[in-house]
């Protein structure tokens, strides 16, 4: 592909120097340059690439994408007679000729994509279960299939192109925040965009929760369906944002297009109700427990039936729907006297949401004993509210790290602290793997031990590097010694 064809991508303006050529590879990265690589210089938050342009002549670049607040970057590369476009944002500039380098994959493909704080992961691979039972070959991305929610466009669209190539009929994403306002999926339209709800998180990036909805918001102007949370209170906010068909889903308000009614929680063994508007009426079972699941099971469904998908399908799908991996997952123990749980929740409201869920399928009887952190190097305000939370919904609190990143793990439960009541009963043990050992070594009979935070990650990152770590395989090695101290193993 020429840099003329490829250019042609741009949706603004863009200033040229130098000759045609023909481009094998772009990269925003100087170190996978080769030749007849376009680099594409992002100042991103870490480094600058147009601090970098001498490492990818070095390793190939005969091209470059700039952007025109580094007029030094054009003056380096006009001097060496190397062909560029100057552009007014490089990062947009990069999802829309990555898009087109891979021929814009996404057109033959059915996205849907799901955004919100909390609920993306469950409702993507919900809606996975029901289209592969419909006899669709679909596919998720997300917070499971990569190290980022949304990953960067010169990870998502080669992904997207092989989908395709293989057959792959819908796929069903992740929408961060953060790659939606960093203009990531600009190229991208949806048959689906689904909103699941907005809490305060990721406000290190986002400054106020106005711009962080506003980053949301931007996913349904490019839908032709937008399914909504009508029980948030930024609803209003993406249905205004929207350009297709608003359907509003509610678990409280019959005036929505969906809505739940004979809502019945059966405890640990998941939920049941009727799912209902103006032409239907039918009856969803999911073993998943918790109000989170109706709304999850609600919207994915409300999606697909949408989609011309038959209820039976989708009542049969999530049915048959036990959840994802550290989602509430279970660790099966080699003894039965006391429960632990794995769960994603790093939000004050997720948080409050698994912790309101647990205690709802525990007898009055039962310690419900929760250990979390808060990751280093994101938003600090969460941290307070989080301990406060925990404070009110467990009966023992276990502090400990939690991917600190660049920071002192004992600054992070500092903060966490401010918020810990003087009347909850906790400890603090910075070594996560320690922290673990001791809950499951120090369990009481009965007790129901939920392991907040780190959910599907079989990795930690600290100040000095990112280690593999299994809370799985470290709950079963202090299950056995606590049973070999009691000489039970």
């Amino acid at each position: 592909m020429t840099l003329t064809i490829l250019s042609q991508a741009l949706p603004f303006p863009f200033d040229r120097f130098g000759p045609d050529i023909t481009i094998q590879h772009l990269t925003p990265d100087p170190e996978q340059c080769r030749p007849h690589t376009l680099f594409l210089a992002i100042h991103g938050f870490q480094r600058d690439g147009h601090t970098a342009l001498a490492q990818a002549i070095a390793g190939g670049a005969t091209a470059f994408v700039i952007d025109n607040a580094h007029p030094e970057a054009a003056s380096f590369l006009r001097e060496r007679g190397l062909p560029f476009l100057t552009v007014s944002d490089s990062r947009i500039a990069e999802a829309h000729l990555t898009s087109r380098f891979w021929g814009d994959p996404h057109q033959s493909l059915h996205l849907t994509a799901v955004t919100g704080t909390n609920g993306k992961t469950s409702v993507t691979a919900m809606l996975e279960a029901i289209y592969t039972r419909a006899g669709y070959k679909a596919k998720t991305i997300g917070t499971l299939s990569g190290k980022l929610t949304t990953p960067d466009p010169a990870e998502l669209y080669p992904l997207l192109r092989r989908f395709s190539d293989e057959g792959i009929t819908h796929v069903f994403m992740e929408a961060s925040s953060h790659a939606l306002a960093l203009g990531k999926l600009d190229p991208l339209t949806y048959d689906c965009g689904i909103f699941t709800n907005l809490t305060p998180e990721h406000l290190d990036f986002h400054h106020d929760m106005a711009s962080y909805g506003a980053a949301k918001a931007k996913l349904f102007a490019k839908c032709r369906r937008a399914v909504l949370n009508a029980d948030d209170p930024a609803m209003p906010r993406m249905a205004a944002s929207a350009t297709g068909h608003v359907i509003t889903v509610s678990a409280r308000q019959s005036a929505a297009d969906f809505f739940a009614v004979n809502l019945v929680k059966n405890g640990s063994c998941g939920i049941t109700y009727d799912l209902c508007t103006a032409d239907a009426i039918f009856r969803i079972r999911s073993p998943i427990p918790g109000d989170f699941a109706v709304m999850n099971t609600m919207q994915a469904a409300v999606a697909a039936y949408t989609d011309g998908i038959p209820r039976d399908i989708i009542r049969g799908a999530l049915g048959g729907f036990r959840g994802v991996k550290g989602r509430l997952e279970s660790i099966e123990l080699p003894t039965n006297d006391f429960a632990v749980y794995i769960d994603y929740a790093h939000t004050p409201d997720a948080l409050d949401n698994i912790l309101r869920t647990v205690r709802g399928f525990m007898s009055p009887s039962q310690r419900l004993v929760l250990l979390f952190g808060c990751g280093g190097d994101r938003d600090r305000t969460k941290r307070p509210l989080m301990g406060r939370i925990a404070s009110q919904r467990a009966d023992y609190v276990i502090l400990t790290a939690d991917n600190s990143r660049s920071e002192r793990t004992a600054d992070i439960l500092n903060d966490i602290l401010q918020g810990i009541e003087d009347s909850c009963s906790h400890t603090v043990i910075e070594n996560r793997r320690e922290a673990i050992t001791y809950a499951i070594t120090s369990a009481k009979e009965k007790d129901v031990i939920l392991l907040c935070g780190k959910g599907h990650e079989e990795y930690e990152i600290m100040p000095d590097g990112i280690h593999p770590f299994s809370e799985r395989a470290i709950v079963l090695e202090a299950a056995e010694k606590r049973l070999k101290s009691k000489g039970l193993y």
